[in-house]
């Protein structure tokens, strides 16, 4: 076992290996499979549908505000993936009785870089989360400022239309 601190500043007594991760996180998730954890992750909520053959296959946890204890239980996991935004504090608390419970809190890139490196450190995957973080870097070192500001509505959800 080891002890990382989580984006919540939280110490976290982590298996060296974890085998059995549930993710909490729909961008987790996607980033767990980005990482080549399929055989490792063994439990997902509801929303997330990314990469499409995980929704189909893995067995779902309820959502991200109301993650069932006893469907997470059953999977006996080693290593929880929460997000400070996305589940409850109860959640949290709650799952903590079960396993490491691992919380990402991002409020911008950096936080999002440093959420894959931290991601890619847990499961020991680090060479290609630095691979993932590098390539990030790249394409928005590419972007170029708009010349007048834009109208936009960034839509997070349908069913029903969700606005940031």
């Amino acid at each position: 076992m080891r002890t990382l601190l989580d984006q919540m500043h939280r110490e976290v007594l982590v298996p060296e290996h974890p085998v059995r991760i549930v993710s909490l996180v729909p961008s987790q998730t996607e980033l767990l499979a980005d990482l080549g954890l399929a055989d490792r992750v063994v439990g997902i909520t509801r929303f997330c549908v990314h990469p499409r053959q995980w929704f189909l296959e893995k067995p779902r946890v309820g959502g991200t505000k109301d993650a069932s204890l006893e469907r997470i239980a059953a999977l006996q996991p080693d290593l929880i993936i929460a997000n400070k935004e996305e589940n409850t504090r109860e959640i949290v608390e709650r799952c903590s009785a079960l396993a490491p419970v691992w919380v990402s809190d991002i409020q911008n890139l950096a936080d999002a870089l440093q959420m894959i490196a931290q991601v890619g450190a847990l499961t020991q995957k680090e060479v290609l989360a630095q691979e993932i973080h590098q390539k990030i870097k790249v394409s928005f070192a590419d972007l170029k400022p708009v010349s007048k500001p834009l109208k936009v509505a960034y839509l997070i959800w349908k069913n029903p239309w969700m606005a940031a």
